[in-house]
Formats: structure tokens, sequence, C-alpha cells
């Protein structure tokens, strides 16, 4: 698949204040010398035309930090042992996750997580068609990043 950029479809897709969320994600982000992406199944129904307002990024970055600057006096909801935070508006959710990699020291082990690049963080997920990200830098807002051939499997139903 050449480069595919969804800039235009994600900014048309989202209500007003959450494409601004997302927005903000991404410069956030890049202030900081990180990237943002949007994640998971927001891409998937986004992509499938599926209404979708839980929302989910994922940061090369302190997740907890980018939530902190975009929530606009929402409340923030972290969790630093994991990385991850919360931030709620009108009937949407938006959840804030910083990339990672997981190993198994052995069978049936809980996995030890270390900061990962985006592709080691897609690379844990369940399905090829929830394994896709939207770029949310604003050098390279609505660039696809799909290593595993997600949106051909979601293509082909």
């Amino acid at each position: 698949m050449g480069a595919v950029n969804l800039a235009s479809e994600m900014n048309s897709f989202f209500p007003g204040a959450l494409s601004q969320m997302l927005e903000g994600a991404g410069g956030a982000a890049a202030h900081r010398g990180w990237a943002a992406y949007l994640v998971g199944g927001a891409v998937r129904d986004m992509l499938l035309g599926r209404p979708c307002l839980d929302v989910d990024i994922a940061v090369e970055g302190e997740a907890i930090a980018v939530a902190q600057a975009i929530a606009g006096g929402r409340r923030v909801v972290g969790h630093t042992r994991f990385g991850t935070a919360t931030v709620k508006g009108e009937g949407w959710s938006l959840d804030l996750a910083s990339t990672r990699q997981e190993s198994y020291p052995y069978p049936g082990a809980l996995p030890v997580v270390s900061p990962g690049a985006i592709t080691q963080d897609l690379f844990r997920r369940d399905f090829a068609v929830n394994a896709m990200a939207i770029d949310l830098s604003p050098a390279r807002q609505g660039e696809m990043v799909d290593p595993y051939g997600g949106w051909g499997d979601l293509r082909r139903g």
C-alpha cells in the first residue's frame, strides 16, 4: 500500500470537540519531541463509517503529560503505573496510553512492559484490523500506519 493520508476523513468523521482534541494531542506530543497516533477500534470504525466516540491515542512519550496539555479544564484521570490517562467530554471519551512493548519471561507469566515504538505497540493488539494507526503529528497528520495489513483485511471483510 502506498502512502495513504486520511486527515480530511478524520476531521470530518469526529465531532468538533473530539476532532480538536485529536489535533491538540498531535501538537502537544510534537511540542515535546514525541508522536501521537489515533489507534485501534477508532481507526477501524472510521474506515467502516461506524460511529465511534470512545477513542484511543497512543503516545510515543508520556501520555499523561499530553492528556494534561489538551484537557482544556476537563478532568484528567491518570494512571502513572500504566502510563495511561482518560479525558471525557460531552458524549465522548479519549483514552491516551504511552506506547509500549511487552516481553514474557516464561509461559503464563505477566508481561514485562517497557517503552516501545508505535509498531511494537500495534504488534501487541489482538487483530490486524485493530493494529492500524493514524499519525496525529502536525507534520504527518492523517498518515496511515498499517504495518500488519489491517486495512487490506478490513476491505476484504
